[in-house]
Order: C-alpha cells, then sequence, then structure tokens
C-alpha cells in the first residue's frame, strides 16, 4: 500500500467514524429540550452525513454494487442552508414560528429532484453503472467543463447565500446566544468557502476527482465533528461531578464569582435567555463551569436552574404588576422572562410564591 492508498485509507476510516457518530449525535440532539431548533439542526447536519456516505460509496467502490443510491443524497444538500438558516432563527427567537410562505426555499431542493428524474433516478442499472463510471474516469480525462464545475458547486454557493444571510441576522439582532450561533455560521460559512475553493482548484485544472471528494469529505467530516460538539455539551450530556476539594476557592474568589453573578443577571439580564446552560453561562462570564457550580452550589444555597428561575419569576412579578398584564396573555408574560413553555412557567412560579401567576395577579 502505497502512501496515497494509506492516507485515502485513513480518511475512509475517518468518514465511516465520522458518520456513526454524527448520527449518534442527531440522536442526542432530538432528545433535546431545543424545541424546533433541533430539527432544523437535525436536517442540516443530516445533509452532511448524506453527503458524506456519497463520498463513502464512492471512495470504496460500493456505489458498484448499490447503484440506486446514486444521487439520492444529492437534493439534501440543497435543504442544508436552508435549514441552518432557520436553524439560527428558531435558536434565537423562543416563538418563532413557521408559515407556508417559507416553503419557497424548498423549491431549489425541489428543482433538483425534478432534474435528476430523467437523467438519474429513472435510468436503469446498466445505465447507472455507465454514469458511476464516468465519474470515476472523469478527472483523468482532463479538465472539467464550466457546466459541470455548476452542477456540482450550487449547493455550496446556496449554502453560502444562506449562511451570509444567517450572519446579518446575527450582528443584526444581536440575541443573547450569539457566541454560539456566530461560531455555528463562521464554521459553515469556512466549510463552504473552503470547499467552492479546493473543489474548483482541483477540478479545474483536472486532479483527480475520488482524491478530491476524499480530501473534501474529510474537511466537512471535521465539520460535522465540530458542530456536534459545539450543539451538544458532553458535560450535560455526561454530567460529570466536579471535585471541589481539588479545586478550592479562598473566601475573595467566592465572593467575587458571586458578585459577577448577581452583576450578570441583574445588568446584563442573561437569564432570560431560555436556553441559558451553566457551561454558556461559565463562557459569559470567563469563569471555570466547576468554579461556577461550586459556588452556586455551596455559598448561594441553590442550584443553577434554581438560581435562574429565581430571576425569571422576580421578572415576572414586576410584569405582572404593570399595566402590561392587560396587552399580553401570562404565558407571554412568562416566556418574556425567559421561560421555555407554559409549564415550566407556572410550576416554578407556584413553586417560589406558592400560587400560581393568575392567583397573583388577582391577589
Amino acid at each position: 500500500m502505497n502512501s496515497v492508498e494509506s492516507i485515502s485509507f485513513v480518511l475512509t476510516l475517518l468518514m465511516g467514524g465520522t458518520m456513526v457518530l454524527g448520527f449518534f449525535l442527531i440522536v442526542l440532539l432530538l432528545r433535546s429540550n431545543l424545541g424546533m431548533a433541533k430539527w432544523l439542526l437535525s436536517l442540516a447536519l443530516l445533509a452532511l452525513l448524506l453527503h458524506l456516505m456519497t463520498f463513502l460509496l464512492f471512495t470504496t467502490g460500493l456505489i458498484r454494487q448499490w447503484p440506486h443510491l446514486l444521487g439520492l443524497s444529492y437534493p439534501s444538500l440543497f435543504l442544508a442552508g436552508p435549514a441552518f438558516y432557520f436553524f439560527v432563527k428558531c435558536y434565537a427567537e423562543t416563538r418563532f414560528t413557521f408559515s407556508y410562505r417559507l416553503l419557497v426555499h424548498l423549491i431549489p431542493a425541489l428543482a433538483i429532484i425534478l432534474y435528476q428524474m430523467p437523467s438519474t433516478y429513472l435510468k436503469s442499472t446498466a445505465e447507472k453503472l455507465q454514469l458511476i463510471e464516468f465519474y470515476y474516469d472523469l478527472a483523468p480525462s482532463g479538465v472539467m467543463s464550466i457546466d459541470l464545475w455548476g452542477y456540482f458547486n450550487l449547493y455550496v454557493l446556496l449554502i453560502m447565500v444562506y449562511v451570509v444571510a444567517a450572519l446579518y441576522y446575527i450582528y443584526r439582532k444581536k440575541p443573547y446566544n450569539t457566541a454560539l450561533l456566530l461560531k455555528f455560521a463562521w464554521l459553515y460559512f469556512a466549510l463552504s468557502l473552503s470547499y467552492l475553493v479546493l473543489q474548483s482548484g482541483f477540478l479545474l485544472r483536472g486532479a483527480d476527482f475520488i482524491a478530491v471528494e476524499v480530501i473534501l469529505s474529510a474537511l466537512m467530516a471535521l465539520v460535522v465533528l465540530l458542530m456536534g460538539y459545539w450543539i451538544l455539551d458532553i458535560r450535560q450530556i455526561l454530567p460529570v461531578t466536579p471535585s471541589y476539594r481539588t479545586a478550592p476557592l479562598s473566601s475573595q474568589q467566592v465572593e467575587a464569582i458571586k458578585q459577577t453573578i448577581r452583576k450578570s443577571m441583574e445588568d446584563r439580564k442573561l437569564y432570560l435567555n431560555p436556553r441559558l446552560t451553566l457551561s454558556q453561562l461559565a463562557e459569559e462570564l470567563q469563569v471555570p463551569a466547576h468554579h461556577l457550580s461550586q459556588v452556586i452550589n455551596n455559598h448561594m444555597d441553590s442550584n443553577f436552574y434554581q438560581l435562574i428561575n429565581r430571576y425569571r419569576i422576580s421578572r415576572s412579578q414586576e410584569l405582572l404588576k404593570t399595566d402590561r398584564i392587560h396587552q399580553v396573555s401570562i404565558q407571554a408574560i412568562g416566556m418574556d422572562c425567559g421561560f421555555s413553555n407554559k409549564t415550566s412557567f407556572y410550576r416554578a412560579f407556584k413553586q417560589y410564591t406558592g400560587m400560581t401567576p393568575a392567583e397573583f395577579v388577582r391577589s
């Protein structure tokens, strides 16, 4: 096995391992409490994973055994851009809802399905095998044509358009979870730009088609892994109780962290973010998560979620005493204060005040 074959073998293993891990991450993501946002991000990740599956089929030669899989994943790539853009909006806006006019974003994917129907999907097995061999022999035959280059990169250009729109939305709206959303958006943009530049540089110069796909798929695999790590903080999935004895805090450190927490809640009102987690708060305050947890649990007579809900309930009580109660529903006030749904708002309010929000208003 020469060096090129060895690299190809390693990258193929990377793709296969990433696919397994990627589907596992999607399962965990769908079990999270991200609401509609989890379905949109799952769709964006699934599109990348299906494309990795196509790479794997070609690099291993399995596509020759299953020719009917040819082109089936390609339309999903035209959903990756819209799914990511609306994930950003849904993750940032607790009241984001879909409307029928948003179905217009499905048009590119539907157009590709209709375009590939006669040229790929409806062909016989023999014709599909001929088409597969054409792709295998494509690069050695010479420089790729502009038309074929456009076909292979159309979805990349579409993703870049949606990512730019997502970046514009984040910088304009500045939601509470800006840091995480910017990570996703810039990572997606870097993937799209790198993919476009590398594929254009390789294929327009007549490089080996399969080798190019292996390199680009490795890049996509790394992006999938990073996205999965960021959206699913492993410390929340598999919580580990920190050993406070190994990281003792002085009384001055404890007081400083307590003041930082209070300031972030009272001045910056971070509790209004319905998806705020301990790790996100630690990142915002630039305090190690185990130190933050230690101070909250041992020195503030609370745990993280009790602390956050206490600020949310206090804020909701203030709003329930104002004229706002005559303008919006009680549930809307709860969501304005950082609760993700009516049930959690009513349960927390009853726990902290001994009465329901409606009883509080009447009193």
